[in-house]
């Protein structure tokens, strides 16, 4: 890549995914190649957390020129997000986990959404296909966080949004990636990040005719950590929120005594 600063960071997430890896970062070639049709300049980055023998030896047929790898030893998802993210020189940043897949009008259609935006907003696919070997395939739809009133409230109890994200540089420097800590109880770092970025005042907006595919995998993060019964790692969304409406009540109805004692 030439000097110019890039327009977007594409950052692939692999761990032991071996060759499905390969499927992964075609995807995210594709879809740099439509964006540099519109004069985009993408740069990727291959985040590798320990990865295993199987994955480096993928690691090391990947032509330099498609992308550069960073190896990383962190042993957290969560950190090695911000890890890859403060080595990128991009814009805006994307995400893709390496064994899923994204549609190749991602990256082209998510940066237009976000420069005709005024509002620090993060950006997910409007269509999300699980499939997998021993899954059927299952369609979700994400929606925009200020489209349905109580969007918030129930943050506490599943996840919106999928891990696959777009937003500009300040949002990551803003609201890092919290570690997941499975083994006390805690994890879903992508879960958690989506509370935080809310409770800092991010809206969430989907990138209309944008696909995602996520590989079910019968030892994914999501099955350990669910296996081990945990809970998503606490963010401050509800403490904010919840503390903000009570003030506001003690506040009115403060006011309305006052007035009925001076009638």
């Amino acid at each position: 890549m030439s000097g110019k600063r890039p327009d977007i960071t594409a950052i692939l997430n692999v761990h032991r995914e071996g060759v499905l890896a390969h499927s992964s970062l075609r995807s995210m070639l594709e879809a740099r190649r439509v964006a540099a049709a519109e004069g985009l300049r993408v740069e990727i980055i291959i985040a590798a957390d320990c990865p295993d023998a199987a994955m480096r030896d993928y690691l090391d047929t990947v032509p330099r020129a498609d992308a550069e790898i960073l190896e990383l030893t962190v042993d957290d998802l969560g950190l090695a997000r911000n890890a890859a993210a403060a080595s990128g020189k991009g814009r805006y940043f994307a995400f893709l986990d390496g064994d899923d897949l994204w549609s190749s009008n991602w990256l082209a259609q998510a940066y237009r959404c976000a420069e005709n935006s005024n509002e620090p907003t993060v950006w997910h696919p409007e269509a999300n296909l699980y499939f997998g070997a021993e899954t059927s395939p299952i369609w979700m739809m994400h929606h925009d966080l200020d489209t349905e009133a109580g969007d918030w409230v129930t943050l506490g109890l599943r996840n919106h949004w999928t891990s696959l994200s777009f937003s500009p540089r300040e949002v990551l420097e803003r609201v890092p990636y919290r570690p997941s800590a499975i083994r006390e109880g805690f994890g879903y770092e992508d879960w958690c990040w989506n509370g935080e970025t809310v409770s800092q005042g991010l809206l969430h907006r989907k990138v209309p005719g944008t696909v995602h595919l996520v590989r079910i995998q019968p030892h994914s993060l999501v099955r350990r950590t669910s296996a081990e019964q945990a809970l998503v790692t606490p963010f401050s969304l509800f403490r904010k929120r919840i503390g903000s409406s009570t003030k506001s009540l003690t506040t009115a109805h403060g006011r309305t005594a006052s007035r009925q004692a001076g009638s």
